[in-house]
């Protein structure tokens, strides 16, 4: 369980964390303080309704390389014995409860050990033609990405564990869902927490329509209206496209815009070469989605602004994957 006031970083793990990846939360703009201000206090039962849930696509490592690709990137920035202990620190910084972390690659490699050690159960969904077997002759190359959900021991146990591919438009790549049914031991609440990574690249917003109906098919097919259920994830598109319409009309909303009345300004940003030019990507397309009769958002983590990243974008020295990582902390809604 998180408490709704620790944002030390005594918890970092046995490694100096970099102090860009200490950002704190902050509670939300014009938003409804109540509830906060009841699991602040010393009642327990509001303490004990408190969940603290992180979303990243951590990049992954076979896709990282800097020459031809990011093009304003050194070499040394993704260097993967580096890389790896500041992607480790930056989802131990804060502790959370529940992790999705996308484009995973690293699990059996690197995190698999060091995630037990800090007493979190994980579930990892390799994705089906990952494309980083195309760089399996590269020293990059650590295994097939996918999704990862982890949680911890102490705060949730597993009832039981689903994924399923979403549907296919031919293209090499197949795109998953993972899904964990847990209850939530402090408030004996049963939570449904949904990881996925949607098809990249604007020109397939209509592939992403259709996956996000897939998975709102899933959930109605499978969950009652009054179930606690978190859908975190990189969408690979924009809040104007119809996924995101779709996702809404579900019964859900974006925790991110409840908290600041609007999605960030952005959650990856990059510059990509495209040929022979530069191309800018810029935008947010990463989200943690609830459905409001199960959670109420109480604090997010803040996320930096371009200056504080520098001018050669994601990823960075501090930054070490070319997406944001994002946090939200919940209080659990008792069961109607």
């Amino acid at each position: 369980m998180s408490n709704i006031s620790d944002f030390s970083t005594a918890n970092a793990g046995p490694h100096r964390t970099h102090t860009a990846l200490n950002r704190q939360f902050q509670a939300g703009k014009n938003h409804d303080l109540s509830a906060s201000s009841a699991a602040s206090n010393s009642n327990l039962t509001d303490t004990n309704r408190i969940i603290h849930v992180l979303q990243w696509n951590i990049l992954a490592q076979a896709l990282s390389y800097a020459e031809g690709n990011f093009i304003r990137v050194e070499s040394d920035v993704v260097d993967f014995d580096q890389r790896k202990q500041h992607i480790l620190d930056q989802i131990l910084i804060h502790k959370p409860d529940l992790c999705s972390l996308e484009e995973m690659d690293i699990y059996e490699a690197f995190l698999k050990p060091e995630l037990a050690k800090h007493n979190y159960t994980c579930y990892f969904t390799p994705k089906t033609n990952s494309k980083c077997f195309e760089f399996k002759d590269t020293t990059n190359f650590k295994g097939p990405d996918g999704i990862l959900l982890m949680y911890k021991n102490d705060v949730f146990k597993e009832i039981r564990s689903n994924n399923f591919e979403l549907p296919d438009d031919g293209r090499y790549a197949k795109q998953m869902v993972s899904c964990l049914e847990l209850k939530h031991i402090p408030s004996q609440t049963e939570i449904v927490f949904i990881g996925t990574h949607l098809k990249a690249k604007k020109q397939f917003a209509d592939s992403r329509t259709q996956q996000a109906q897939a998975i709102v098919e899933f959930i109605k097919n499978h969950y009652s209206k009054t179930s606690h259920i978190l859908l975190a994830g990189d969408f690979n598109g924009e809040r104007d496209e119809e996924f995101y319409k779709i996702i809404l009309s579900c019964g859900f909303s974006s925790a991110y815009s409840t908290l600041l009345n609007g999605e960030p300004e952005f959650t990856t940003w990059k510059f990509k070469q495209r040929g022979s030019t530069e191309k800018e990507e810029c935008r947010t397309i990463d989200y943690i989605f609830y459905n409001a009769e199960g959670f109420t958002p109480l604090e997010y983590l803040s996320l930096p602004q371009k200056s504080e990243i520098g001018t050669n974008a994601l990823p960075s020295r501090n930054y070490p994957s070319d997406h944001l990582a994002l946090a939200v902390k919940f209080l659990i809604s008792p069961k109607k």
